[in-house]
């Protein structure tokens, strides 16, 4: 049986009377012999924190445009039955990984309602729609559609008619809220 694993205290003090030679060895026999994984977190240690990829979010807002292209282009393809037969639109990996490309897109156009409200507010209309449709259609391999993608149309619409309550006002929101309340009303939620 091998020594027994160390808290960092004790690490820490096994450490201390190493010279700086000594642990670049270390290191390097750690970053050699071991596994992939324990090479990357390596190197993203040695990373200098300005060269470090920051996140998506923190990189740069989103294109409310584009995310709305994106959406349009999904649900249109989702619609004619790509994500179901063998449309050369979408790759048979994309057939089968449809759920994560929902997801990436509703929160997309839930970020876009932040940076263009209208533009954002097209796009989850449209992605709700589609949530709606797919309880009569079959667009996507799944019992519940909705569930593997794991969007709760209820948040979406409370989003969407809060983002339309605070542009708009109580006016603006009711003109627009009460035709998709009438639209995506269902007898069970």
């Amino acid at each position: 049986m091998g020594p027994q694993r160390m808290n960092r205290e004790q690490f820490y003090a096994t450490l201390a009377p190493l010279d700086e030679e000594r642990l670049k060895k270390t290191l390097w026999t750690l970053y050699w012999r071991g596994s992939a994984q324990l090479r990357e977190r390596i190197a993203a240690e040695l990373t200098p924190e300005e060269r470090k990829p920051a996140a998506k979010s923190a990189q740069q807002p989103v294109d409310a445009q584009s995310v709305l292209d994106d959406v349009r282009r999904f649900v249109e393809l989702a619609r004619a039955g790509a994500y179901m037969a063998g449309d050369r639109r979408v790759s048979p990996r994309e057939r089968t990984r449809w759920r994560f490309t929902f997801t990436r897109l509703a929160e997309d156009a839930k970020a876009a309602l932040a940076v263009d409200a209208a533009t954002g507010a097209q796009a989850l209309e449209l992605l709700i729609d589609l949530a709606d449709e797919t309880c009569d259609y079959d667009y996507f391999r799944s019992d519940d559609p909705m569930a593997a993608a794991r969007f709760v149309v209820s948040d979406a619409v409370a989003l969407l008619w809060a983002t339309y309550l605070d542009l708009y006002g109580f006016s603006g929101f009711a003109v627009r809220a009460a035709p998709e309340l009438i639209r995506w009303e269902r007898a069970y939620g």
